[in-house]
């Protein structure tokens, strides 16, 4: 089997799609075909040998649609290696009671399938392209806008999953 890897990844305001697409561009620097595809869009698993799966913490928790993913596609996923990866504001201060706070946010997909590797991303805030109630959110919690994204770290977690992968 050739080495392919399916980064799939749900995406609220296209922060977590631009991490993700970092994390398939540092694999395929390693030599390896890589899909980088929204959840919603990946029908078939049996082309991959691994799997990284990403979402944003949205109110503590992942997006349901990569939930939903990897419940249905559990029997599958239980038999490759599978990364999952985290993208949210909150990860900033990487205080070790916001970094625990992260973990749990992938505490029900963990239950489903555990993973070889876990990476947890500092995001991005644009308050402009928010909705109404995201955006008043945001001021509740007078939440930071900036892009926060360590380019470095994703890359070095992408470079460390592909070993992972392989050694797997």
């Amino acid at each position: 089997m050739t080495e392919r890897i399916l980064v799939a990844y749900a995406t609220r305001y296209g922060s977590t799609a631009e991490v993700a697409e970092a994390i398939g561009d540092e694999l395929r620097k390693a030599g390896v075909d890589v899909d980088v595809r929204p959840v919603g869009e990946v029908q078939d698993l049996s082309p991959y040998r691994a799997a990284v799966i990403g979402s944003p913490i949205y109110m503590g928790k992942w997006l349901p649609e990569p939930q939903v993913f990897i419940e249905r596609n559990q029997q599958r996923l239980r038999t490759i290696p599978v990364a999952y990866f985290t993208v949210g504001l909150t990860v900033t201060d990487r205080s070790p009671e916001i970094l625990r706070k992260a973990e749990a946010s992938m505490d029900s997909v963990r239950l489903l399938v555990n993973p070889v590797e876990v990476g947890i991303f500092p995001g991005r805030l644009k308050s402009s392209g928010l909705s109404f109630t995201d955006r008043t959110i945001v001021k509740m919690i007078r939440a930071t806008t900036g892009d926060f994204r360590d380019w470095g770290a994703v890359r070095a977690w992408a470079q460390a999953v592909h070993q992972k992968i392989i050694a797997t």
